[in-house]
Parts: C-alpha cells; structure tokens; sequence
C-alpha cells in the first residue's frame, strides 16, 4: 500500500496533541471508523477526495475542511485544512447534528488553531497512527 497522503494533528500551548487526546476518549467504534477514513484518504489524490470521504467548507468555516464519517450514533467531522502539497492537518474535532456543528464555535477554533500552525511549526505533529 502506498501512502500518497500525510497527517498531522494539532498540538495545544501544553503540547497536547488535542486528536489523539479526543480519539483516545472516543468508544472502540468511533476509533476504529477515524482509523479507516485516514486510510482510505492518506491512499487518494486530494482531487480524488469526495463528498462522502470529505467536504470543503464554506461561510464561516471558509478555508477547512472536514473528514466525514458517522459512528455512534453522530456524524463525526474532524476539521482541518491541507497543509502542504500531500499534507492534511486535522486542527478540532467537532461533531454535526442537525447541520450544525457541535459545538457551535468549532469553525473559529478550528480557524484559530490553523493560525497558530501556520505561525508556529511546533504546532502540530506527525499524526501517531501508523496507517500503512
């Protein structure tokens, strides 16, 4: 299998990897479904990303996109935003209910934290699961 995509997560002020930190809380179905989209994606052009894999987001959340998939009853919609040419780093994850993400401000954290990776490297990191 050949990797064409890369991962990376954002990282808080206390160095943090803030999605490892939610998809460690997460129940067994939730982590297994994050684990098996970031497969499917890291094996795909960005122009071969789809709506059911992945949505570009506009209005307020303009300049992220977000990873869809549904487990646990909710749609999970970790946000992030294509960091380099073959990079995509996930900054927040949020959830949808009733088209609209939970919780509500989950765009301008995300905007925020984007912000912050691109000011300062040490920002994010290497996503920690291996999905070769």
């Amino acid at each position: 299998m050949t990797l064409i995509c890369s991962f990376k997560c954002y990282v808080s002020d206390g160095g943090i990897d803030e999605i490892r930190r939610t998809y460690l809380e997460a129940q067994k179905q939730t982590k297994a479904k994050f684990f098996s989209r970031l497969k499917i994606l890291s094996q795909l052009d960005f122009e071969e990303w789809h709506e059911l894999l992945y949505k570009e987001l506009h209005g307020d959340c303009v300049g992220l996109g977000e990873i869809r998939f549904f487990s646990d009853k909710v749609q999970q919609r970790p946000l992030g935003f294509r960091s380099g040419p073959k990079e995509f780093t996930i900054l927040f994850w949020a959830r949808e209910k009733g088209n609209k993400f939970v919780p509500l401000n989950a765009c301008r954290k995300a905007l925020e934290r984007k912000a912050e990776v691109l000011k300062l490297k040490e920002r994010s990191r290497a996503l920690w699961l291996a999905l070769e």
